[in-house]
């Protein structure tokens, strides 16, 4: 990476289109552990039978090169994002969940387009994320911003399902 660190700051203030004010931080453990269970019972998490357990420890676990970030929307934390910061020259973003109440308020947007300026501040040349096929409403969401596909990966998750991973060039 040549320009600065990638994500680097503990908290950042973006603005929705709107100019409703959205912080992303840290993810504090009893936030990682109520968003764990209400994005359990969300798809394509549900249909994979993939446990709220398991949520919450993804979200507090804390690997290197790869920061969690709460959405905190008016007082109260309505998400999460996991990003690896150097993967394929760019940045892989592993995970974003938003609380159903707070889709289709750009929250989405906002944030793909914030990742996008750090990645391109630091001189990277890709975003990266990959999708289930189940989660069609996820892959329109990334074609819409920029993301175009790029392989299929039968079989990664779970047997009979297909991976996409998806890219955004930046350069």
């Amino acid at each position: 990476m040549s320009g600065p660190a990638l994500y680097s700051a503990p908290s950042y203030e973006l603005r929705l289109a709107d100019g409703t004010p959205i912080t992303l931080g840290p993810l504090a453990a009893d936030d990682a552990a109520r968003l764990g269970e209400a994005i359990g019972a969300m798809d394509p998490w549900r249909a994979y039978g993939y446990p709220a357990s398991a949520l919450t420890r993804m979200l507090t676990s804390h690997p290197e090169g790869a920061p969690r970030f709460a959405f905190n929307l008016e007082g109260a934390v309505v998400g999460a994002a996991i990003i690896h910061t150097s993967w394929l020259r760019g940045p892989y973003l592993q995970f974003l969940a938003l609380l159903t109440d707070v889709q289709g308020r750009a929250l989405g947007q906002t944030f793909l387009q914030w990742m996008e300026r750090e990645a391109r501040g630091a001189g990277e040349r890709n975003l990266w994320v990959a999708v289930s096929e189940i989660n069609t409403g996820a892959t329109r969401f990334y074609e819409r911003h920029g993301f175009t596909r790029v392989a299929e990966l039968p079989d990664l998750a779970y047997d009979d399902r297909t991976e996409f991973l998806l890219r955004k060039r930046l350069s």
